[in-house]
């Protein structure tokens, strides 16, 4: 699952190169408002791919909803990869923040919406190379002429929804046997060490880090390359 900006393509570089030796499937985002319809919808794909168990991965805000579906049927996934993302069992004290957001996304026209949301990717996008400053500018292109209105209130509704549930709870994940595997970048502001000893006592289990070094959020656009190979890492087992 990958991030929040809701098209698997932006990824294209990274996922091809794991479904050289690997079944990927990567969906887009579809603009609904709630956790269940998100999770059944993603649910139906799997279904209709005819895959049963397999590895899930999160990166950025995929690792919400990636430890949400875990959280709804665990006994589909065999190991959880996350990459840029912190634990899910958020407190409803976040509620707020998103009705919020939520308000602000309906009332202000959808252009200044979408420049509020890239002003918030801009918080953790690098561009101090070429390379960056240029997938900067390819993610500019998408929040400000693909993503719609619908897009950036799902984005939030969801969310809310997840925490609103309380999908994500420790009687849930400790119950699940499989590997928790975290992908951790020491310039990467959405994971800290808090948030790995945090996993720790959602899981209930020690925690799989693989280091990436200082590859940064966003390291599936500016380095797959890099990211594949601590991908790799990560699922051997």
């Amino acid at each position: 699952m990958t991030g929040g900006l809701r098209r698997a393509a932006l990824a294209f570089d990274f996922l091809e190169r794991l479904a050289r030796e690997h079944t990927v499937v990567a969906p887009d985002y579809p603009p609904v408002s709630s956790a269940p319809a998100f999770l059944q919808a993603f649910d139906a794909i799997l279904n209709a791919e005819k895959i049963e168990r397999f590895i899930l991965a999160g990166q950025s805000y995929g690792s919400l909803l990636a430890q949400a579906f875990l959280s709804e049927k665990s006994d589909r996934v065999e190991s959880l990869v996350i990459s840029s993302g912190g634990p899910a069992d958020y407190s409803r004290v976040w509620l707020a923040a998103d009705y919020m957001a939520i308000g602000v996304v309906r009332v202000i026209s959808e252009r200044s919406a979408k420049k509020l949301f890239m002003r918030g990717l801009r918080n953790v996008l690098r561009s101090s190379t070429r390379e960056q400053a240029e997938w900067l500018e390819v993610v500019r292109h998408i929040v400000m002429e693909d993503l719609t209105r619908a897009d950036l209130v799902s984005h939030f509704a969801v969310a809310m929804d997840i925490i609103n549930r309380h999908i994500v709870r420790p009687d849930i994940l400790q119950k699940w046997q499989g590997r928790l595997i975290v992908l951790s970048a020491s310039n990467d502001p959405t994971l800290s060490s808090q948030d790995l000893m945090h996993y720790e006592r959602l899981f209930g289990r020690p925690v799989d880090l693989v280091d990436m070094g200082d590859l940064g959020h966003a390291a599936l656009l500016n380095d797959p390359a890099q990211y594949v190979v601590s991908f790799e890492q990560a699922i051997a087992s």
